[in-house]
């Protein structure tokens, strides 16, 4: 085994060095090119956008994309997988699926229905038409889980289901970009036997996504990118048809930055945000968070025509206040704090054969430590791993 690792250690490191050529027909994208470059609001990428507006899925025919994982479980198993694939039938129209990533709101539901498991397999359609100047998408989503059981002639049912869609447009004029996504799911989670029942009321979950590029010259290279998050989310649990404290979340957030060419080609993205957050039950407890300065940077450049390397930047000062309801007068807590120092800068790479490409963020202990053939040490070469196929003629 060691022997082994020294081996893919050494060719891993002649590959760095050469100068191989592959053709650059790849499309590099996905959830580790994305934090890599500093989890940035203000890049272009093929993943992140055809799932947050499947008006991008116009713009990608034939592509195959996805993310390998990143926390291992054990030896055969990572985490936060997922798969899709988006065919071009026409020049215009195209036809795609997402399968198993997970875009509802079902870990709100966590310690308010311990006996519930979340739906499985998610599954999104990708429906789009799009022309030079011109692109809508459509996505419906749709997850389920049920399990029935009779013990001692005691009938038990659980079920949860999350069912809805998205559907996006993009408009592009003079080099200058605006898109807008809207979604809507209902989450359901419901558990009845005889004289018994707990359930959802509510539950719908609302995300728009509106964004822009635009430059002020016509052979300008920077283009200004502004952008406006905003997403939603309430329940109500009922138990025994009786209702209990309303659940309510809402996150907004606003930034504005620039998207531009640097390094030959290479590419660096960056702005400043304000982030608004707000959790509450009715009488109990209510949480608000605000973000500012929150500033992303991140920049991409070719090591060699196969090999790209990737540095991000990513911290805010969050402002946090805390109101305990369940005394009189309310208990209160206000505090400021940076984030996590761990996720501040991040680092990545890409590699392109052919039309294959697959991205990884680096392992922290693999920054610190060194690969396996400098320190003996078995070292996590990538953090999240995504790849992606371009299969278009």
């Amino acid at each position: 085994m060691k022997a082994t690792k020294l081996l893919l250690s050494i060719l891993f490191v002649i590959l760095m060095l050469t100068s191989v050529s592959f053709s650059q027909d790849a499309i590099p994208s996905g959830t580790a090119r994305y934090e890599a470059l500093g989890y940035n609001p203000f890049l272009w990428d093929a993943s992140i956008d055809i799932n947050r507006n499947p008006a991008y899925a116009g713009y990608y025919h034939d592509y195959a994309f996805g993310d390998i994982g990143r926390n291992a479980v054990n030896l055969f198993e990572l985490t936060e997988q997922f798969g899709a694939v988006n065919f071009g039938l026409s020049k215009e129209i195209s036809l795609g699926m997402v399968l198993n990533k997970r875009e509802d709101k079902w870990n709100s539901f966590i310690g308010f229905a311990p006996d519930i498991a979340e739906p499985i397999v998610p599954f999104k359609l990708l429906f789009a038409y799009a022309t030079k100047e011109f692109s809508l998408g459509v996505a419906p989503y749709i997850a389920m889980w049920s399990l029935d059981s009779t013990l001692n002639n005691v009938k038990q049912e659980w079920t949860s289901t999350v069912i809805g869609g998205q559907v996006g447009t993009i408009v592009n004029f003079n080099k200058n970009l605006f898109e807008a996504s809207i979604g809507v799911k209902l989450n359901k989670y419901e558990y009845t036997t005889t004289g018994a029942s707990a359930k959802t009321d509510g539950g719908m979950q609302l995300d728009a996504f509106l964004r822009g590029k635009f430059y002020f010259e016509r052979n300008s290279k920077v283009g200004f990118v502004p952008y406006v998050g905003f997403n939603m989310f309430n329940w109500t649990p009922n138990v025994n048809n009786t209702a209990g404290n309303d659940v309510k979340e809402m996150n907004i957030a606003v930034g504005a930055g620039i998207n531009m060419p640097v390094l030959d080609d290479g590419l660096m993205m960056g702005g400043v945000s304000f982030g608004y957050y707000k959790w509450e039950t009715t009488t109990v407890i209510e949480v608000t968070r605000m973000d500012f300065p929150k500033f992303n940077l991140g920049l991409e450049w070719t090591f060699t025509d196969w090999l790209k390397g990737r540095l991000g930047y990513s911290r805010s000062v969050i402002s946090e206040k805390v109101i305990q309801k369940t005394v009189t007068p309310n208990n209160e807590w206000n505090i400021k704090y940076p984030t996590d120092p761990r996720q501040t800068i991040t680092l990545g790479i890409g590699m392109n054969f052919g039309r294959f490409a697959i991205d990884g963020t680096i392992g922290e202990r693999m920054l610190k430590d060194g690969p396996y053939i400098i320190s003996g040490n078995t070292n996590d070469l990538f953090g999240m791993i995504s790849a992606s196929y371009n299969f278009k003629k």
